[in-house]
């Protein structure tokens, strides 16, 4: 297992109670030789539901359970349950656990089945392939570590080398975090010939064409030993937004590569990016669609993409849209279509305008532009619904739409339901309620919201035993049947 596994939870919307998210990050380390992952679980804290307290309520406790499972040919050979827990909280923070299992060298299934303790519907699961490899007899590299901050502990449950490591969620180095550490082990380089072995660390940036350039190095040499734990930092102040590669090279004392492992992260700089997005047009973009528009034009057709951006440009759409700085609206334009259209940019804009305009002529709500309602992000998102239906005349409940998607290839779902109602009863303003797409608005509440105008049920009725009122359209109860 040459490369460091990361199970990413998707980039979700923020609407009430988002689905449990986790970043489970997975590290092999060799002990006296033996093989050992470490799992490093990251809770975001705002998916998770406090438990109910009879204390001071503005004080909170976040629980989830974690059931692991290691399988080998389909059975299961190994298991682990224990609890994460945040502790008492005045504010949101998130929560870690570090787990570590010694395993015999092969191949392993590790599944995660992850629920919050305060709400059993809320759930996060997902698996992994392991392929755990005894340690070489030759000098050899363990996997790479992305590090927030270290901090000097004494806990052996969380700590290694006198430290925790903080290890970087989801590989996303976000706008606040400009320096990246680097945590790797060497082994056996007490085994070359030469007093001291020589190690490189490369980052390379991911650019349009999925090519990548060197924009970081760090050579230096280490005294030769059994073991070898290595900490190391790289200032990022000043890189730009996107995918980077991380190679780290162990070799000899005449530069021979004996071993190397790598990892990716993305990173997020919006102030960086603005910056170079502020500077004088070239030909190709003043002569483009871009930069044919006005200012206006340009809010209008930046807002028009804000919910396709890639998460990394979200921060930094929203300070050039705040911006009267055409250039960087015009730069930033022409870059978005360009990448989904390398040769004919100018007609993807004009054929995606197209339907821009149509959704947000059908969809305006009052309150900014119809692709910035619920109902127009979804379309905007995944296109036209393979079906709908739209209830006016149920007396219990609020008016209400459900759409369908047969298929949502970006999702590798099929049979994906959005449910949006009108609370105001105002016949435009359609708010997204519940659905079963990964990544979307999940509420447990939802039957309580959509139908409350009837239900006479105390407040602390559970969601999951809250009964949708009988009577109401049938064919409603077969459309809301998988939300």
């Amino acid at each position: 297992m040459k490369r460091q596994l990361f199970l990413l939870s998707f980039l979700l919307m923020a609407f009430q109670m988002r689905a449990l998210d986790l970043s489970i990050l997975i590290t092999q380390f060799y002990a006296d030789h033996s093989p050992y992952i470490e799992v490093y679980l990251h809770t975001v804290a705002s998916t998770v539901s406090p438990l109910k307290s009879d204390g001071d309520q503005n004080i909170a406790e976040r629980q989830v359970k974690v059931r692991v499972l290691f399988k080998q040919a389909g059975k299961v050979i190994r298991f682990d349950n224990f609890i994460i827990e945040s502790g008492r909280q005045t504010a949101l923070k998130d929560f870690v656990a570090l787990k570590r299992y010694g395993l015999k060298p092969g191949k392993y299934i590790m599944d995660f089945d992850c629920s919050d303790i305060a709400d059993p519907t809320n759930v996060y699961r997902d698996s992994v392939e392991l392929d755990i490899t005894a340690e070489l007899k030759k000098p050899t590299l363990s996997n790479i570590q992305l590090v927030a901050d270290t901090i000097r502990s004494e806990d052996r449950s969380l700590a290694k080398n006198g430290y925790f490591y903080e290890l970087i969620p989801f590989g996303y180095v976000n706008s606040r975090l400009n320096r990246i550490g680097v945590y790797f082990e060497s082994y056996n380089t007490n085994k070359l010939e030469a007093d001291k072995s020589a190690y490189s660390i490369k980052i390379s940036k991911k650019d349009g064409s999925g090519n990548y350039s060197l924009i970081a190095r760090n050579n230096f040499r280490r005294s030769n030993n059994e073991q070898d734990a290595i900490t190391t930092w790289f200032d990022a102040t000043y890189y730009e937004s996107g995918t980077y590669m991380m190679q780290i090279y162990l070799m000899d004392g005449v530069k021979n590569i004996i071993d190397s492992s790598q990892t990716y992260f993305t990173k997020s700089n919006p102030v960086r990016d603005e910056a170079l997005l502020s500077k004088k047009l070239i030909d190709e973009v003043e002569n483009s669609f871009a930069g044919k528009l006005t200012e206006d034009q340009l809010n209008y057709a930046l807002r028009a993409i804000a919910m396709l951006v890639k998460q990394s440009d979200v921060e930094l759409l929203n300070r050039i849209l705040k911006d009267p700085n055409t250039t960087a609206k015009t730069n930033f334009l022409f870059q978005f279509y360009k990448e989904k259209s390398p040769v004919h940019p100018d007609e993807y804009y004009v054929q995606y305008m197209e339907v821009a305009k149509a959704v947000d002529k059908n969809y305006k709500s009052g309150l900014g532009y119809g692709f910035e309602t619920d109902r127009g992000l979804i379309f905007m998102k995944y296109g036209k619904p393979s079906d709908m239906v739209n209830i006016q005349d149920d007396p219990s409940s609020a008016p209400y739409e459900v759409w369908l998607y047969y298929d949502i290839p970006k999702l590798n779902q099929s049979n994906v339901k959005f449910l949006f109602y009108n609370p105001f009863l105002d016949g435009v303003d359609y708010r997204l309620l519940q659905s079963n797409a990964r990544g979307e608005v999940r509420n447990p509440n939802w039957k309580k919201e959509l139908y409350k105008v009837a239900n006479r049920a105390p407040e602390n009725t559970a969601p999951d035993n809250f009964e949708i009122p009988g009577g109401f359209n049938r064919h409603a109860s077969e459309w809301l049947e998988d939300l």
